[in-house]
């Protein structure tokens, strides 16, 4: 059965192309209104008759949309554009950059600074309220064994490397960390406007994620006598809860709990090397040309996690999207 609660606060989107323009108008203050024509992205939808109505079908995600609610969407006059680009938008400069930095700095200490955070000051604003978020959790691939290769002060010192560069793509990306557990970083894109703008920036930060490994850190590792490392990256999105836990008089945290928290880590948990696992409901809010780049996984007949919408098994989707910087070489 469907959850109606959660199905009327779950996000949807739909992916048009633009058609022709209609008219542009100039207002007395000099400002411009453009109408336009606009169509549902043929690369994404299909026409059909579906029980003797006229229907619009999702062909990644098998979503059906009547013609006649589309017919209500008579204007988009006065909504909202949301658009939250990376801080730094050109990938091959940001890794480079990376690159250098880790090389430049690599005998210094890393020192981290005890001050409140970011994540504090948006938790405390979040507190006791449901909120939306596209969750993203990164994991140091097989710590365990690596942690018996290495000295103990190396050990650390790889996971300092790795958990500051993976917290630095999420900030580049407009994403808070939430926090660190070990060596897995969580990290947080606040969705409750924005949902599509933060979708496409933590997939994207998921593909930096890969490179920063395999062009950044296993290069200069290689360098130093290091083994090389791995991650395992798991997506969704989700509504969650911001609220303190812990015990009186003794630790407590801010945090946000919720079973898409609980999902998004069982998903990362499947990924496999420098992989990249999306569920299935950030992959429906995914531009198709994102899509385009996901292939649905098949986790064996041990994966039980359900939808927390509907009474099924939850899917789960690879994604292949790679970024190729020209000015460096794999290892």
């Amino acid at each position: 059965m469907v959850d109606a609660e959660k199905a009327k606060k779950h996000s949807g989107r739909i992916d048009l192309i633009i058609q022709n323009v209609e008219s542009v108008k100039t207002n007395p203050d000099g400002s411009k209104v453009i109408s336009v024509a606009m169509i549902p992205d043929p690369r994404r939808y299909e026409w059909i008759e579906r029980n003797g109505e006229r229907m619009l079908r999702d062909k990644n995600t098998n979503i059906y949309i009547p013609e006649k609610e589309l017919k209500n969407i008579s204007s988009m006059e006065g909504a909202p554009i949301y658009y939250s680009p990376p801080i730094e938008r050109d990938y091959c400069k940001y890794l480079l950059k990376q690159k250098a930095d880790l090389q430049d700095h690599w005998n210094e200490p890393y020192k981290i600074e005890d001050k409140m955070s970011n994540i504090d000051e948006l938790l405390m604003q979040l507190s006791g309220k449901d909120t939306q978020v596209v969750i993203l959790y990164v994991d140091l691939e097989s710590s365990t064994a690596l942690s018996a290769q290495v000295d103990s002060d190396t050990n650390l010192k790889i996971i300092k490397i790795f958990t500051m560069q993976m917290a630095m793509v999420i900030n580049n990306f407009r994403g808070y960390v939430l926090k660190y557990v070990g060596d897995c970083v969580i990290g947080i894109f606040p969705a409750d406007e924005n949902f599509t703008s933060m979708s496409v920036n933590a997939i994207q930060a998921a593909m930096i994620m890969r490179n920063v490994m395999e062009d950044v850190i296993n290069p200069i590792f290689a360098d130093k006598g290091l083994p090389n490392i791995g991650c395992h990256i798991g997506l969704d999105i989700g509504i969650v809860k911001a609220d303190r836990v812990g015990a009186i008089n003794i630790s407590a945290i801010d945090d946000l709990i919720g079973y898409p928290m609980n999902l998004t880590a069982k998903i990362q948990s499947r990924s496999g090397h420098n992989g990249i696992l999306v569920g299935q409901h950030l992959f429906e809010l995914l531009h198709c040309t994102w899509q385009e780049k996901c292939e649905k996984a098949d986790l064996g007949p041990d994966w039980k996690m359900k939808d927390p919408i509907h009474d099924r098994i939850y899917d789960v989707y690879n994604f292949k999207g790679y970024y190729k910087c020209k000015h460096l070489e794999k290892v």
